[in-house]
This record gives structure tokens, sequence and C-alpha cells, in this order.
């Protein structure tokens, strides 16, 4: 299993989101973003590990990022950095289960966020497994149509799904359209989704 992390970086002050994305970088891939829209954007191009935000952005409030993120990638594991120390900040990042730390924060609270996002990533790894198994038999998906959306699961790109594959991209759409008529989705990046939230409520 590839142990490389990624993780988005949202923050709007240029040099704080440069040292946070150089330091990630030390244990994957790090990628950084100034707003809310810019989040959005890259959030549903690729995948992500751990999202570190800031509260107070350009365009909005890091944390409604915080479902959205979710939404797309269930068992992404976010760190709020911050400078503001309001009570309803501090309730509401409590009550997303989120982890909140103050402006500047010391080195060694990322080198603990990095370990938090490794382990949950590696935890995450294991139920989706269970999960897959469990689909493929209940829905008696092929080999094929297994792999496919163990593929999704793990953020390749679906354009890259047939080089991966070694098979021709029709090959890959037929497969697909085959899956989603056994499963019962309307899109495959909803089954994908299922499938990681159903992972996600696996006992730990």
């Amino acid at each position: 299993m590839d142990d490389s992390l990624a993780f988005l970086v949202v923050e709007d002050d240029d040099m704080l989101r440069r040292a946070l994305v150089k330091a990630l970088s030390a244990h994957g891939r790090a990628e950084g973003a100034a707003t809310c829209a810019q989040a959005r954007t890259v959030l549903r191009a690729r995948k992500y590990d751990s999202l570190v935000v800031d509260i107070s952005l350009p365009d909005g409030n890091g944390l409604d990022l915080v479902p959205r993120a979710r939404q797309i990638w269930p068992s992404i594991w976010v760190l709020v950095l911050t400078g503001s120390i309001e009570h309803a900040s501090v309730t509401r990042a409590h009550a997303l289960g989120v982890r909140y730390l103050l402006k500047p924060c010391a080195p060694e609270h990322i080198k603990v966020h990095v370990e938090e996002t490794r382990a949950r990533r590696n935890a995450g790894d294991r139920r989706v497994s269970v999960a897959l198994d469990r689909w493929t038999r209940g829905h008696n998906l092929t080999a094929a149509e297994s792999e496919l959306l163990a593929l999704g699961a793990r953020g390749v790109p679906r354009e890259e799904f047939a080089i991966v594959r070694g098979v021709r991209p029709d090959t890959i759409r037929k497969q697909i359209q085959s899956l989603l008529m056994k499963t019962g989705d309307d899109t495959f990046e909803g089954a994908v989704n299922s499938l990681l939230r159903e992972a996600v409520a696996e006992p730990h």
C-alpha cells in the first residue's frame, strides 16, 4: 500500500499557505487553495486524505467546506487552523468533529496531524476493503466491476481507468453501466460515495 498522503491546505495568507504546503509535502502530495471556491474545485478533481483549513477566508467561512469535503471524500480528516477564538466557531468546529488549533501552530502539532491522518487513512483502507467485499457479494459484481469501484475509492481519475486496467475506454464504459444496473446508483461517482460512506460507518 502506498504510504504517501494527500493534503489540501485552504489558507488565504500566501506565506503561511506555502509554509504549510512545504511542511506537508514531506509526507506526500500537498496542494494549496486561497478561497472556498478554489477549494471546492480541487476537491472535486482529486482525492485528499486531509483538509487543513482556515476559518476566515475571502469568500466565506472555512468551516462550511467541511460538510462539502466529506460529501465528496467521506473519510477526509480535517484540521482547522485559525487565529479566531470566537465561541461560536469553536463550538461549531467541535460539532463537526474536527481538530481545532490556534495560529501559530507548532511543528509538532502538524506532525501529530500527519500521523492521525495516516492512521485514519490506513484504517479507512481496511474498512473500504470490507465494504467492497460485501458489495461484491451482495450485488454479484464481477472482478472487473469490483476493481473499478476500488479504483474510484482510491481517488484514481475515471479517465485513467482504461490505462490502469489495460483495456479500451469503451470497455470501461460498459463495465460501469453494468455495475450501476446492479447497484441501482445513478452515477459511478454516486456508487463510490455510497461505498465510502458505508466504509466510514464500519466499526473501527
